[in-house]
């Protein structure tokens, strides 16, 4: 999805094709309820690509995952030039850090035991 939304300027065909299938993914999955369960305990990962957008940047994702499932995932172009691939993963960590963070303060306020978090 966070791919189609940066096709919006200049759509193609095969971005179209896309669209609709994504949008007939959802409402075939409506009715699927999200179940949450802490079991597994809190994971993150964190990965990025290395000169993928034709003015050279760099792109980095996040996903944090809470015993079943994705609870957190999000995308995006990094706003810095790097000069390697080691680089870029390492502003990819420094900019979800408050993400993290953050996750980690709020488990732990509702009471949930939040071991030391393991970053892949």
């Amino acid at each position: 999805m966070a791919f189609l939304c940066t096709r919006v300027q200049s759509p193609d065909v095969d971005n179209y094709k896309k669209l609709a299938w994504v949008m007939k993914f959802i409402c075939s999955t409506r009715d699927i309820t999200l179940t949450m369960d802490a079991g597994d305990g809190l994971k993150w990962w964190v990965d990025s690509s290395y000169a993928v957008h034709p003015d050279m940047r760099r792109h980095s994702g996040i996903c944090m995952t809470l015993g079943k499932g994705t609870t957190y995932s999000a995308s995006s172009k990094q706003k810095l030039n790097t000069k390697s691939s080691t680089e870029v993963e390492l502003v990819a960590i420094d900019d979800s850090m408050g993400q993290i963070l953050w996750s980690r303060h709020f488990l732990a306020v509702q009471g949930e035991h939040v071991p030391t978090t393991t970053i892949y």
